[in-house]
């Protein structure tokens, strides 16, 4: 919301049913109306009330239904999960009734892949399997917005390719009604610098002049700590003797994918990989590159392009989860934009 707020729109409404999100917004943007219940319970007409709108003034509507149904770090229940799959179909239902001018939804990659009904598959993280299931959600999700009218696209993008410094991927949606062609805004850097596009902003540049940082901190218990301090400057596992890693990792060891996280340490000349909700755990480590310690909840935000004026509410978890869960706050400016300028003509 901050980035679309700074691309010209006009926030009128923001729904989030987790006690820490509507804190934190209510602290920061106590004019701000919000929805704090179940989504699926939010009608047009509540829309209209909260909002104080007639429905046909809406231009925009942004969402990021949760993502761990379809993450390929979780189970993959799909539309199984009762509590979460489903709510993706739930923002289609929303563009359904307020018919907004634009809609812009962010997931994981994994929504590309997932399958409207769970099944056990014969393949590990780094195999491929595909039968008339694979990515069904996903084909459902695109003939829906194209029935109610909208022109659709969607693109993974990484966020550093916009001038964060985080290696983020997600899957971007955008639709628009009335048949409008669906564009994207073109990178603006690169993993190397070119002739036209700038190199990869680092962590060093968004943290060297970070001071009197007295937000929420996790701790690495003295186990995990041990083989961090092995772990160079942008390292991870990998970089640990191998009875180490067969020691320090368990069965982790012997899996055939996810294992990055493992043990990693950041690097003040590099991005950061994605931001995620548990900096202090072994498979997702974030840390520091030069101290003993993941990252602070306002080193997130900072790589998350956070202004250092927003405050996040609730427990030092809930804090990490707020930061881990957003879209960076410059991406979606650079998003907000592209759409804003498209509508306007």
């Amino acid at each position: 919301d901050l980035g679309l707020e700074r691309a010209g729109f006009r926030i009128r409404l923001a729904a989030d049913n987790f006690a820490a999100a509507v804190q934190t917004a209510r602290a920061n943007r106590p004019e701000l109306s919000i929805f704090d219940g179940d989504v699926r319970t939010l009608s047009k007409a509540k829309v209209e009330e909260l909002a104080e709108l007639d429905a046909t003034q809406i231009d925009f509507l942004a969402g990021g239904p949760p993502c761990q149904s379809f993450s390929t770090a979780g189970k993959r229940l799909g539309l199984d999960d009762e509590t979460k799959g489903p709510l993706v179909f739930e923002f289609a239902r929303l563009v359904d009734e307020l018919r907004p001018r634009a809609f812009l939804m962010e997931n994981v990659k994994g929504l590309l892949s997932a399958s409207v009904k769970w099944r056990s598959l014969p393949y590990n993280n780094n195999g491929k399997i595909i039968d008339e299931l694979h990515g069904s959600l996903f084909r459902e999700l695109v003939l829906l917005f194209r029935s109610l009218g909208y022109s659709f696209g969607y693109r993974e993008i990484n966020a550093a390719d916009y001038g964060i410094p985080q290696t983020r991927i997600r899957v971007f949606l955008i639709g628009y009604r009335n048949d409008i062609d669906v564009t994207f805004p073109e990178p603006t850097h690169a993993k190397g610098e070119s002739l036209f596009l700038k190199s990869w902003n680092s962590v060093g540049q968004v943290l060297q002049d970070l001071e009197n940082d007295d937000s929420h901190c996790a701790k690495f218990s003295e186990r995990k700590l041990q083989y961090l301090r092995m772990v160079p400057p942008g390292g991870n596992w990998r970089d640990l003797p191998e009875d180490v890693q067969r020691e320090s990792m368990g069965r982790a060891f012997y899996a055939k994918g996810g294992r990055s996280g493992y043990w990693r340490r950041l690097s003040f000349d590099q991005p950061s990989p994605t931001i995620l909700t548990e900096p202090q755990n072994a498979s997702t480590a974030l840390c520091h590159p030069t101290l003993d310690r993941p990252l602070t909840v306002r080193e997130c935000a900072r790589i998350q392009t956070f202004p250092d004026d927003w405050n996040f509410s609730g427990r030092g978890a809930d804090q990490y989860k707020l930061v881990g869960n957003a879209v960076p706050v410059n991406l979606a400016y650079v998003l907000g934009c592209h759409i804003h300028e498209t509508i306007a003509r």
